[in-house]
């Protein structure tokens, strides 16, 4: 099967990291370059820690380009702290002999999609910022680009009391310019994170696999999710395992659009099946193979 073609862009934290090695031992995704968000963190220690997590897992030589320092019309809420102060828990790295690529993250990844004969994927693992900067300084960009896609969002909400997806709240300006911008989009809610989440037995499997099991049940020592009261949320290496084995997932087309909450001064996808479709979204994932598929990768790492 010939590998496609993808970006990651990344904020990178605990669930961020998982997605990463998924991609990057993949054999079916071949990672052309890793671009870094501010998000969980700012986007210097994002960067930080993507270059310190690549040199643990030996992948070394896909390029990362830093990003926005801060959302596209807002400033950066610090808030929220849900994978612990350096977004990685409290896990300690070597010295990092890993430096980012001097071109900024939006200039990077128009260079990839040029120059790639074959068209590009984008998953969009942290707020939008990146990707909406690209698509309103480089729109030609858009031929080239096969699909985004995009983390976050939460089907069957509560309207009154909507989830408010970090990916989306962070910036809620950049993720409606994208929504709007005429790309195929495809959506991997955080449902399937919550679906397809890692009980405290496949927590301890996972450490016992490789040393890359052991780093990633440290660092899961410190994620924490409303959602999964007991046990490791999942939700982008869900979109990941989307772009690779679509197959085990279920959807269907609906209308995808930003709702603007003014009390809380942000924004939520919401999720409309009667209205003329604009996204392909996933609504249903089989677990087990899931399961299957982040063990199988897992065991490939060193």
């Amino acid at each position: 099967m010939k590998k496609k073609n993808v970006i990651l862009d990344v904020d990178t934290g605990i669930d961020d990291a998982v997605a990463i090695a998924l991609a990057t031992y993949s054999s079916r995704l071949k990672v052309k370059l890793i671009t870094t968000i501010c998000g969980n963190l700012s986007v210097n220690e994002v960067t930080k820690n993507t270059l310190n997590f690549l040199q643990a897992i030996n992948k070394k030589n896909i390029p990362v380009a830093v990003g926005a320092d801060k959302p596209l019309e807002r400033e950066k809420d610090n808030s929220i702290q849900a994978h612990g102060k350096k977004g990685l828990g409290k896990f300690k790295f070597p010295k990092c002999e890993l430096k980012p690529v001097k071109k900024n993250a939006v200039e990077k990844m128009y260079e990839v999609i040029q120059k790639s004969k074959e068209k590009i994927i984008i998953i969009a693992l942290g707020p939008l910022t990146n990707i909406a900067k690209l698509l309103i300084e480089h729109p030609d960009a858009k031929d080239n680009i096969e699909y985004i896609l995009i983390s976050g969002g939460l089907l069957h909400d509560n309207k009154r009391n909507p989830y408010l997806g970090f990916n989306v709240m962070q910036d809620p300006e950049s993720a409606r310019y994208v929504l709007k911008s005429g790309e195929k989009i495809i959506i991997c809610p955080s449902n399937h994170g919550h679906t397809a989440f890692l009980t405290p037995e496949e927590v301890e499997q996972t450490k016992l696999i490789n040393k890359t099991g052991e780093m990633l049940e440290y660092i899961f020592r410190s994620y924490k999710d409303r959602h999964v009261k007991v046990g490791i949320a999942t939700h982008d290496p869900c979109a990941v395992i989307y772009v690779s084995h679509p197959e085990i997932f279920s959807k269907e087309n609906m209308y995808v659009h930003i709702r603007f909450i003014e009390k809380l001064k942000t924004g939520v996808i919401d999720f409309d099946k009667n209205k003329e479709p604009n996204c392909k979204v996933a609504v249903g994932i089989n677990v087990k193979k899931f399961k299957k598929i982040y063990f199988n990768t897992l065991s490939k790492m060193p």
